[in-house]
């Protein structure tokens, strides 16, 4: 009966804890683990490469010069950084495996030309491997003669083996042309500068006096021959006070030459109606001829005031003649060319009495330190002329194109020549405008003059 009973209730058994055990592991989590394969180790992701600082962005401020002057200016005005012809990129590989990259492409652009760089920047091409948990360095090779001046934007990419995306190193590069041309150019404007600024002061006003000397040469061209042997002298004379640039002195002898001009000439008109008198049988007295000549060697000798005083013994001794009784009387006439060449005689006179210039302060200190040092005019004059405005010029020339170089090259030039038409014409107008600083150059000058 017993076995009876356990062969009906043992299968029953067996059933519910089957159901059981069903119910308590529904996703089967206590189910025992079973053995994994491990992955192949080239299949696991690399860690990254990390680049150094300095690599992350490649920043660059190169130069593109010539061989010679051009590039032994530029060694002496900018630093070593931008003469480099490589540099090395560096990274730091943290994995315990070796890290490989398949690939290396360099994508660089001018902003300004739209130029792209190629072969003159550039990474070592083709698969390479870096060794594990150390500091890696990769060459970039820099061509600066194939490099247009320019400021160029983009990036050095590397494909790394087991990576999805490329490492991207950003690159800012600036390049400017060599310094032995900005340098000539800026030098033509400071020169120019000086000539602008000799025209405004110097040259027009002497333009000015030498084109008074020609027309006076024109109208001595014109007159009597004897009286252009007279006046020639006095108009070399003017001519050379022009190239000395005494523009003033030479406009009061243009004036003066000019009155004895006219002044000779109404001698010449006086000396005609004298002669027609005499072919007519009147009497004309021998000394006005003679006081007309005396005027005339007066003249010649610049004696104005003496040679006015002569021709008032002219007028007086005509005012003795007879008065004309066969035609015309001329003697008014005659009177009022006698006037007129004295009002030229007068007004010689009182151009050529210089009035004493009045001493400045700056004199008293000349002649102040003149005293003291024991120097005399003539050295003070000699040294000034043949040493102290040289070197002052030298070294204004020399500073101002220091100035100039320094402030459009050197700090604000990074990518100059990429622009030639507004980088070029901006050294020059610099130049042109850097005349304002040498004021002092030309008040030295003057004050020589």
């Amino acid at each position: 009966m017993k076995q009876l009973i356990k062969l009906i209730l043992l299968p029953l058994l067996l059933g519910q804890g089957i159901a059981a055990a069903q119910t308590d592991l529904p996703d089967g989590s206590d189910r025992p683990e079973q053995p994994s394969v491990s992955e192949p180790s080239a299949l696991r992701p690399q860690q990254p490469l990390i680049p150094l600082k300095g690599t992350d962005q490649i920043q660059l401020q190169l130069v593109n010069c010539n061989a010679g002057l051009d590039c032994a200016l530029a060694n002496l005005l900018l630093p070593e950084s931008t003469r480099i012809n490589q540099l090395q990129l560096q990274f730091d590989n943290p994995a315990a495996v070796p890290a490989q990259i398949l690939n290396t492409a360099t994508v660089v652009q001018g902003n300004f030309t739209r130029y792209q760089l190629t072969d003159a920047f550039s990474v070592t091409q083709g698969a390479q491997t870096l060794a594990a948990n150390q500091i890696i360095s990769l060459p970039l090779t820099l061509n600066r003669s194939a490099m247009p001046p320019d400021q160029y934007g983009g990036a050095v990419y590397l494909t790394l083996a087991n990576q999805t995306n490329r490492l991207a190193l950003p690159v800012n590069l600036n390049v400017r042309s060599g310094p032995l041309l900005p340098l000539f150019i800026l030098l033509i404007g400071i020169v120019l500068g000086r000539l602008f600024k000799y025209m405004q002061e110097q040259g027009g006003p002497q333009a000015e006096a030498r084109k008074k000397v020609y027309q006076l040469e024109a109208d001595l061209k014109n007159a009597h021959p004897d009286d252009q042997k007279l006046l020639a002298g006095m108009v070399q004379a003017t001519r050379t006070l022009v190239y000395r640039q005494q523009i003033e002195a030479a406009n009061t002898q243009v004036a003066v030459v000019q009155s004895r001009l006219d002044v000779l000439a109404q001698l010449r008109s006086l000396e005609t109606r004298l002669n027609e008198r005499t072919k007519n049988d009147e009497e004309v007295p021998n000394e006005a001829f003679e006081q007309i000549i005396q005027v005339r060697a007066e003249i010649e000798q610049g004696l104005d005031a003496k040679a006015r005083e002569t021709l008032d013994q002219v007028s007086e001794t005509l005012n003795s003649m007879p008065v004309r009784r066969g035609g015309e009387d001329d003697s008014e006439q005659i009177q009022s060319t006698l006037r007129g060449a004295a009002t030229h005689l007068d007004r010689n006179a009182r151009s050529l009495a210089i009035a004493p210039r009045k001493q400045t302060w700056i004199d008293q200190l000349q002649r102040v330190l003149i005293d003291l040092s024991g120097l005399s005019d003539l050295v003070r004059a000699e040294a000034t002329y043949w040493f102290v405005r040289p070197l002052l010029y030298g070294v204004l020339l020399i500073g101002l194109t220091i100035i100039g170089l320094n402030t459009l090259y050197i700090e604000k030039g990074e990518t100059l020549g990429a622009r030639p038409s507004s980088d070029y014409l901006g050294l020059l107008l610099w130049g042109l405008s850097a005349d304002v600083a040498s004021r002092s150059l030309s008040g030295l000058q003057g004050q020589k003059e």
